[in-house]
């Protein structure tokens, strides 16, 4: 055995779970076979995945059920302004971000949960429990008149139904690609921005025109097909005899430093996310006043376009350059493009330019989630890995929004001091990853 492998499996004993000694860190075992088995057929571990084929449509049914769950929470800035002005004037920001940014919380603290039962009893009962909550949740709301019932209908069961399907939609294309995973994952987030983009257009004139009841339960037909299609394209390729046994709390993880980096870095990345998205519809009212209903929107749905071919090509970069180095580069440039170019916007011209910009970087992470797990720690148990990092999203979640709604108010209307601090604590994320980055892979140019 010649030295590189010694270090490598020195490293394997010290950073890898009990459950998981067999797992290399660079090269993760096949989800079919193990590497006793492959050496015997005489394949490779690639050759074990089919990086197409039948993979891209279980991608496609992930991309429905994206854009028809996390995709409407991108919409959240269109409801909270016809709340604000025809059902609950008066109610504070940080009341009605704080609604908007629930579902998000709860999706981070169950989603853990969620993807540790799904690597034990497999994907697709959850996904059904999850579409079948939305529809409900959908279908409720219709019929709410008070604000804490929406706290009730759009808070905790969207995020419930959030937490059910979110970590697995972006887990399950790493068992059906090796090569070409994080564009695929990417494309299986896009769905969130599309279907946030073309909601919110849709949804903002039929609030104008048939009011909130019939527009919910229009698109509470439109979600109950879109599941059932999704659902029939989707398939688990992982046999049931390889899940794995539930652990709750796998101290391995815990002790590494490179996980404590990862886990940092998503932590402050969220605070400074969905402020810019929450608020841009308010932004643009302030900053370009007596502008038609579809011009107000026209930003949100811009954002939310230029999101959606941000997620895809920085995963399809991600697979040429890895998905470490391309998270590094979309979180920098997501809190970059708040320092210094919402910091100076003032008409507009300059919101769009912001929105192209800040879509394109700004959600790149939450496609990179299990790539990024995937090559660090390999492909063993990958939902409950994606669901434990994504635990760490929760206090911006929950916190980010609201603070900046805060903050607005607190500064008379300050929009620099908002995109200033959201722009800030972005860096601070990326400053975090650097520690993962050089420690898995010293090197500066290598691709990682």
């Amino acid at each position: 055995m010649n030295s590189k492998s010694s270090t490598r499996e020195e490293a394997q004993e010290k950073l890898t779970p009990k459950r998981a000694r067999a797992e290399l860190v660079e090269a993760p075992p096949s989800l079919e076979s193990s590497g006793d088995e492959l050496s015997e057929k005489g394949c490779s571990y690639e050759d074990t995945f089919p990086d197409g084929g039948r993979g891209w449509v279980v991608a496609l049914g992930c991309f429905i059920f994206s854009a028809a769950t996390v995709g409407w929470g991108y919409v959240w800035g269109v409801t909270e302004e016809y709340f604000r002005e025809h059902m609950f004037p008066g109610t504070p920001d940080s009341v009605l971000t704080t609604l908007g940014s629930m579902p998000c919380l709860i999706m981070t603290i169950g989603g853990i949960v969620a993807g540790k039962l799904a690597d034990r009893y497999g994907y697709k009962p959850l996904l059904a429990a999850g579409a079948v909550i939305w529809v409900a949740s959908m279908l409720a709301s219709a019929f709410c008149t008070e604000i804490w019932h929406f706290f009730i209908t759009m808070g905790l069961m969207q995020g419930l139904s959030d937490a059910l399907i979110f970590p697995l939609i972006v887990a399950l294309p790493s068992q059906w690609f090796l090569r070409h995973r994080a564009f695929a994952t990417g494309i299986v987030v896009a769905g969130s921005s599309i279907g946030g983009a073309i909601a919110s257009l849709v949804y903002r004139e039929m609030l104008s025109t048939i009011g909130l009841r019939k527009s919910l339960a229009i698109f509470t037909a439109i979600d109950a097909v879109s599941f059932t299609v999704g659902y029939l394209m989707m398939e688990e390729r992982r046999p049931a005899s390889k899940r794995s046994a539930i652990v709750w709390y796998d101290r391995a993880f815990f002790r590494d430093p490179v996980f404590w980096s990862l886990a940092l870095c998503f932590f402050f990345t969220v605070f400074g996310y969905l402020g810019p998205i929450f608020l841009l519809p308010t932004f643009t009212v302030e900053k370009a006043p007596g502008l038609s209903e579809l011009m107000s929107a026209l930003p949100l749905t811009v954002l939310n376009v230029s999101a959606a071919l941000g997620r895809i090509l920085v995963g399809f970069a991600a697979d040429k350059l890895g998905p470490v180095n391309a998270l590094w580069v979309a979180i920098s440039l997501s809190g970059l493009t708040q320092l210094v170019v919402w910091t100076f916007v003032s008409t507009y011209a300059g919101i769009m330019v912001f929105a192209i910009l800040y879509g394109f970087f700004c959600g790149c992470f939450l496609s990179l989630v299990s790539a990024v797990a995937a090559k660090v720690y390999g492909a063993d148990r990958l939902a409950g890995l994606s669901g434990l990092l994504l635990l760490f999203n929760a206090p911006g979640y929950a916190a980010g929004a609201p603070i900046g709604g805060a903050i607005l108010g607190a500064t008379g209307n300050s929009w620099r001091v908002v995109a200033v601090y959201s722009g800030s604590v972005q860096i601070l994320g990326a400053l975090c990853l650097l520690y993962a980055r050089f420690k898995r892979q010293p090197k500066l140019l290598a691709a990682y």
